[in-house]
């Protein structure tokens, strides 16, 4: 027989148990685009829920390595898009450098990734959604593909946007942010300093237009695949949007400057540090041990392939890197056949490597990047100084913004010579100013009221709690011209100039007055004429 004492304990454990999971929810995730950087964001706001014990499905292009038991792939889009990881040779960045950003995202990442929506398994898994439990809340990305907001009209639940970027300039006007165009620069503008009238001119136009063209190209092509994939009732996608209850953004104010936020704007960059598992294999930790004279790490990221840049770009490295020795060089190279031969000896190539644990190594001396925001976020975060060669996209503000700040050696990677990038690595490794600038980043970038991973986790539930409106913003339900008081400028500007007329007039009437008084007989005069 069962004591009552351990019936009682039983019934006391298994209370504690169903009260632990009462708070438990169920949170879609949805990730359209193919892109590695992106994926690991969404991946990374995935596991904090997972940790907090809520259950997460997830809708991606890429598998999750030993995914955690709440961790459910509902939907596999891999194959479904032009793979990008590894693929993009020099053609295509040149292509992508100097090209107008607007529409080039809203090609790449945009209106055709809504048709995404059609494929046999997600036409299955919206008609079929799973019911017990229901979703709670969804999380979508937030980039150009906004129709994917439609699931949240579907399953009638919130939907928190979680963009991989720094804050487009949209994002403002969807969430009704104040405008900082005077002083926050849009990776849009192509440039990080604003100092002059002309900067500032330039930089809040290329942000309205941006915001024009975005509005323009989106509009119809995505409400209506809502409409067609999703339910004939979606309504318009500018309507979803603006119904949307919270955004995590990629980014923060010690790395991106200070501008003002909404409350429903969560800044959560960093939190794929915190929640990364990667580990360095043990014979790439004996090599990273060993190397005491310390260690130049070398990457262009997930998509773009060193070894096709052209022979004399990748001799002119060689070059710099043999004078390092006895500093070590490790260096990502996909296919190292394709390497020109004369590799020095201080170089180790592999064809992956996991960029955290290596940066977090305590040989790291310099990160020599594209200045993609993961990475840079990963070099600012351990402190590492950068020699950055942007490439495309947001990477040259990325990489200008930690250059002001003495965190990082701007180059331009066409201009890569030996001598251009021995000089680059001397300046880094040997002038204090890089490494004590990287301290005090690093440490403005982690000390934050609660880490990137707690912050995200708290705000969505908070959403889930106490619903989608609990964030909005007023101006949200206002046109444009009312929310910067552009009718209140301009009855001020009318009152002055009547205030004003009124005054001139009563002051040339008191002139007329007072010259009468002083002079009567030009008065009389006058009459007598």
């Amino acid at each position: 027989m069962i004591s009552f004492r351990n019936f009682s304990l039983c019934l006391f454990l298994l209370i504690c148990l169903i009260s632990s999971n009462s708070d438990a929810y169920r949170i879609l995730v949805i990730g359209p685009i193919n892109s590695k950087s992106h994926s690991n964001i969404y991946e990374s706001v995935a596991k904090a829920l997972i940790l907090k014990g809520h259950r997460v499905d997830v809708i991606s292009h890429f598998e999750l390595k030993n995914p955690p038991k709440n961790y459910t792939k509902v939907v596999n889009l891999d194959g479904s898009l032009k793979a990008m990881v590894n693929t993009w040779t020099l053609e295509i960045v040149e292509s992508f450098r100097d090209i107008d950003l607007v529409p080039a995202m809203i090609e790449e990442f945009g209106n055709n990734l809504c048709d995404l929506m059609g494929l046999e398994k997600m036409q299955k898994f919206i008609k079929n959604p799973p019911r017990d439990p229901p979703y709670d809340l969804v999380i979508a990305e937030a980039f150009v593909a906004n129709c994917y907001f439609g699931f949240g009209h579907l399953y009638k639940v919130p939907v928190v946007m979680l963009s991989a970027l720094p804050q487009i300039v949209w994002f403002d006007d969807i969430l009704g942010n104040p405008m900082s165009n005077a002083y926050t620069v849009h990776m849009e503008t192509k440039d990080a300093r604003i100092v002059t009238f002309w900067d500032r001119v330039t930089n809040h136009f290329w942000a309205l237009y941006g915001n024009y063209r975005f509005y323009r190209s989106t509009e119809e092509y995505q409400t209506n695949a809502m409409r067609k994939y999703l339910s004939p009732d979606v309504p318009n996608v500018r309507e979803l949007e603006k119904k949307t209850a919270l955004l995590l953004v990629n980014a923060y104010q010690s790395f991106f400057g200070i501008r003002p936020l909404t409350p429903a704007v969560i800044p959560i960059a960093g939190i794929h540090v915190e929640l990364s598992e990667a580990k360095l294999s043990p014979e790439l930790k004996v090599w990273m041990d060993e190397s005491t004279h310390g260690v130049v790490f070398f990457t262009l990221g997930s998509m773009v392939i060193i070894e096709d840049f052209p022979k004399e770009i990748l001799l002119g490295l060689y070059g710099a890197f043999a004078k390092l020795a006895p500093i070590r060089v490790l260096m990502k190279i996909v296919n190292e056949e394709k390497l020109p031969p004369g590799l020095p000896k201080n170089v180790l190539t592999m064809s992956w490597i996991p960029q955290i644990p290596v940066l977090r190594h305590k040989n790291t001396k310099v990160f020599m990047t594209h200045g993609g925001l993961n990475s840079a976020q990963e070099g600012l975060y351990f402190a590492v100084p950068m020699i950055g060669f942007p490439l495309f996209g947001d990477q040259p503000l990325n990489i200008r913004l930690l250059a002001d700040k003495n965190v990082a050696y701007e180059m331009d990677y066409r201009d890569i010579t030996e001598k251009s990038v021995n000089n680059a690595l001397r300046a880094v490794l040997y002038d204090p100013k890089y490494q004590e600038a990287a301290k005090r980043e690093s440490q403005l970038f982690r000390d934050r009221p609660m880490n990137a991973t707690d912050t995200a986790v708290f705000w969505i539930e908070y959403i889930i709690r106490n619903g989608a409106n609990s964030l909005r913003s007023p101006s949200m339900d206002m046109p444009w011209w009312k929310a910067e008081l552009v009718d209140v400028y301009l009855f001020f500007f009318i009152s002055i100039l009547l205030i004003s007329y009124i005054i001139f007039l009563i002051l040339m009437k008191i002139s007329c007055l007072i010259r009468s008084i002083l002079n009567p007989n030009s008065q009389n005069h006058r009459k007598k004429d």
